[in-house]
């Protein structure tokens, strides 16, 4: 779709729709570089064209192009962002909390599995796993359960849930070669 002030009567359903598509994917990339974390990034892509709808009425085309409009408001977003996670990192530090963390394989082997785990044939290989690493794997890719809760479902130590889960995607990661 094309960016000129013209198209964008961006209060109009269709119009914000077609926005929206045309630039929801490279928005979403832009958090995703700036974050490194693929639930944030979606969140704030989220939030900003909720803001953006919102404040449909506010866009100008005298002063430059929708999708630049869209960006400032990502920008703003993205501060916003940073902002609320020192609050709450501060707050975690003076409270003795230490931030629950997974180790890199794991996060490697989730990166990997996340789009095959929508399909049958991955569901397919699911099935195939030995029984404590199927259990895992759903808990922790269907349910999104956090490994704590995992490990708890599991009668087992949380080292021990976060091992089952980095094997599980593995095996599966190698039979959906």
């Amino acid at each position: 779709m094309s960016d000129s002030a013209a198209d964008y009567r961006l209060g109009d359903p269709t119009v914000f729709d077609a926005f929206y598509r045309s630039n929801a994917e490279s928005l979403l990339r832009y958090f995703y570089r700036r974050t490194d974390d693929p639930d944030a990034a979606a969140d704030l892509c989220a939030e900003t064209f909720a803001a953006a709808l919102i404040n449909s009425g506010q866009f100008d085309t005298n002063r430059g192009s929708a999708a630049a409009w869209l960006y400032g408001i990502a920008k703003r977003q993205l501060a916003m962002y940073w902002r609320r996670r020192e609050v709450a990192d501060r707050a975690r530090r003076r409270l003795g909390i230490t931030e629950e963390s997974i180790d890199e394989e794991s996060v490697e082997a989730l990166r990997r599995t996340e789009d095959i785990l929508d399909g049958a044939a991955a569901l397919d290989a699911l099935d195939t796993l030995p029984a404590k690493l199927r259990r895992a794997v759903r808990l922790r890719v269907i349910d999104e359960l956090e490994y704590p809760e995992i490990a708890r479902q599991l009668n087992c130590s949380l080292g021990a849930a976060r091992t089952r889960v980095s094997r599980g995607l593995h095996q599966l990661h190698e039979m959906l070669k």
